[in-house]
């Protein structure tokens, strides 16, 4: 099944998948709120999911799904390559990311490998997700409380601690050198696990859980 907000990619996406060998396109949906829908009722092997969407993002439609039927295999799609993005959609259960500038024959190869229960990631970015955790392993979180390094990643602590500073999603995505986009993304994932419906509560939260120190 295809999840893509622009019908081009999405006529061409079929067309390709529909010449290989054991391969068949049971539908298409053109946003995440379909996306989830459609999901439910065609019970495809595999789910490719594009990120950015109008409304309702790829990252949350991943979750959705993946709470409804914990067994669904799904690639994320995506024109970026944000370690930060890629580890929210692993997170939320995806079993691959790929780009949508793969070569055709290395994207049927990965629709083929998560069928069969393995993952599809692309090289170049497997390997900065390699590099980004090596970090994480050799950083000393020693001064965040131990339930906010196990809640939250790296990067969320950061966009939480510029969030906490009154810093707008633009210069929280120049200080941390992702896309605003990117930064979205995480505030999603971060108002979810903290239960907030938006900057304010978020912020609220993290101060009384001690995970931020209050600003001035």
């Amino acid at each position: 099944m295809i999840v893509d907000d622009h019908s081009l990619f999405r006529d061409g996406l079929r067309a390709l998948l529909d010449r290989q060998d054991g391969l068949t396109v049971l539908g298409e949906a053109g946003d995440a709120d379909a996306g989830v829908r459609m999901a439910e009722e065609l019970r495809p092997d595999v789910i490719l999911m594009d990120l950015h969407m109008p409304g309702r993002s790829g990252v949350d439609a991943i979750r959705d799904i993946i709470r409804r039927r914990p067994s669904a295999r799904i690639i994320a799609l995506s024109m970026y390559q944000d370690a930060e993005l890629v580890e929210s959609v692993i997170l939320a259960g995806a079993r691959g990311y790929m780009l949508k500038d793969e070569r055709a024959a290395v994207l049927v190869e990965g629709i083929r490998a998560v069928a069969q229960g393995g993952v599809a990631i692309n090289p170049m970015i497997g390997s900065r997700l390699l590099d980004e955790y090596r970090r994480m392993a050799q950083d000393n979180h020693g001064h965040r409380p131990n339930d906010a390094g196990q809640m939250f990643a790296p990067r969320e602590l950061n966009v939480l601690e510029l969030l906490a500073a009154g810093k707008s999603n633009r210069q929280i995505a120049e200080k941390l050198y992702l896309s605003e986009q990117t930064v979205k993304n995480l505030l999603t994932s971060i108002y979810h696990k903290l239960g907030a419906q938006n900057r304010t509560e978020a912020v609220l939260q993290a101060v009384q859980r001690g995970i931020v120190k209050p600003q001035s």
